[in-house]
């Protein structure tokens, strides 16, 4: 277990709740309840970058986070990357008007009675698919790639400095 990846994680998801507080409405966002939103008509805080910036930090921090909770190495690390690449690129994807209106017939009602899978069907029907939102993606698979290989190199040189690792 690594618990700076999951402290990383959890610190880049809380930067993303921030930005939902900020600038998002609530009848934008699931898990926001109204008492909680900060959100006004004025300019947002994050500005344009707010409307990409979620996909990357989600992205990005499940990245580290499984990978500090499984305490994979830099190979598992990197199928974990493409775990995550593929999930939310896949749910992207799904939003993209020709594929949402062949998924959300394929919902099961089971769905409807389940808190989180019940908005499955509104995710879908009602999000927006932003070809920029894929490479933000890319970018916090990347970023969360790279940023693992760095500590795990850095923590390689502090275990075992005779060796020289590269």
């Amino acid at each position: 277990m690594d618990r700076k990846q999951i402290l990383i994680g959890v610190l880049a998801l809380g930067l993303g709740i921030v930005l939902y507080v900020l600038d998002r409405s609530p009848t934008q966002t699931y898990f926001l309840p109204d008492a909680l939103s900060l959100f006004s008509a004025t300019p947002s805080v994050f500005g344009t970058l707010g409307y990409h910036l979620p996909t990357f930090l989600h992205v990005f921090a499940f990245c580290l986070i499984t990978s500090g909770v499984l305490g994979c190495g830099q190979r598992g690390a990197l199928i974990v990357c493409f775990f995550w690449l593929f999930i939310d690129a896949a749910f992207e994807a799904g939003q993209h008007p020709s594929v949402s209106e062949i998924i959300i017939p394929m919902i099961p009602s089971l769905f409807f009675d389940i808190p989180i899978l019940d908005n499955t069907a509104n995710y879908f029907a009602q999000g927006r698919f932003d070809p920029i939102d894929l490479i933000s993606i890319l970018f916090g698979v990347v970023g969360a790639y790279l940023l693992i290989w760095v500590m795990s190199k850095k923590e390689r040189q502090t275990l075992y400095p005779r060796l020289n690792v590269r």
